[in-house]
């Protein structure tokens, strides 16, 4: 916010002010606050170094100037809270040009939102892992157990009956058009189901309801996507793959879920050491960018200064 204020100064046609000036140099708000650059600063030192520099640049007060008192608020949120002031370390200048309400959510405390792509990125793919495996798991429990027995047979063809009642007077209630495709998941899954169960000993009949079975998974699970040609195909095709390595066996499901698992703590464990290796990464590239920001700016305060010098002789 220091560099952007000055560059808001000087686009208004008001040169800035020499507290801004000194601020927006690199740590230029150590220096400006008189504060020692070091891990362990006190809020209550930054507060009172604060109200004593705000009495002079107040806008209020004689000599006052709002874009430094601004800028001065900004050194002092900086100074006092432990995650921005790292940040701004690292280069040795304040890049963040948010407004000051940002900070004011949550001063003092790492803000929920600043977690990285690499954080989102493993949150979408622990989200994507984890509904593959529920859904491998739901899957097993129909070929290893539902397909096996009557007994549970009869309530699992029940319950999508149920499904398929409650589809229609939904769409009865609401007078909508009722479409074919509103009916194919409980149908297909029926009708897979009763061919799993009554050719368990006829391979080739299994794997075709099994087939079945494991294609409207996929599909409801890309419910989201536009039913084009190819995606049925491509369901259709993985579908046929999947159903020949299953094969209702109850070991090839555990193997298929244990692979699941372990992808799922894979992603829980590595994309966060990822993560801080990223930012460790990155953090040194601006700790170079800043050292030579910081030469390059004394090199400058020196030429003015002998400019200076030479000019008064």
């Amino acid at each position: 916010m220091s560099t952007s204020s000055s560059s808001q100064s000087s686009s208004n046609g008001d040169p800035p002010t020499a507290a801004m000036i000194r601020m927006s140099a690199p740590h230029g708000y150590y220096e400006y606050l008189g504060i020692a650059k070091r891990p362990d600063i006190d809020p209550d030192e930054v507060n009172k170094r604060y109200r004593k520099l705000s009495l002079k640049h107040h806008p209020d007060k004689p000599g006052g100037d709002s874009e430094t008192f601004k800028v001065l608020g900004r050194a002092k949120k900086v100074l006092s809270n432990p995650k921005l002031r790292q940040q701004y370390d690292v280069l040795g200048l304040d890049l963040d040009d948010d407004d000051e309400h940002k900070l004011d959510e949550a001063e003092g405390e790492d803000q929920p939102g600043n977690q990285g792509i690499v954080h989102e990125v493993a949150s979408m793919a622990l989200t994507g892992i984890l509904q593959v495996g529920i859904r491998t798991l739901m899957m097993g429990t129909i070929s290893v157990i539902i397909v096996r027995y009557i007994w549970t047979l009869v309530p699992a063809l029940g319950f999508l009956a149920f499904v398929a009642f409650r589809i229609y007077s939904s769409s009865a209630a609401t007078s909508a058009t009722l479409a074919l495709t509103d009916f194919t998941s409980p149908i297909v899954l029926g009708a897979g189901i009763c061919i799993m169960y009554s050719s368990q000993n006829q391979w080739a009949y299994f794997w075709v309801g099994e087939s079945a079975v494991i294609g409207m998974f996929v599909y409801n699970s890309l419910s989201t996507l536009e039913a084009t040609k190819p995606l049925i195909i491509g369901i259709g095709v993985f579908s046929a793959l999947a159903a020949l390595w299953f094969r209702g066996k109850f070991w090839n499901y555990i193997i298929v879920i244990s692979f699941e698992a372990f992808l799922a703590i894979f992603v829980a464990v590595a994309f966060p050491i990822m993560e801080m290796v990223l930012e460790a990464v990155v953090n040194e590239k601006l700790k170079k960018v800043g050292e030579k920001i910081r030469v390059h700016h004394q090199q400058l305060e020196r030429y003015y200064a002998a400019k200076a010098k030479a000019d008064s002789k």
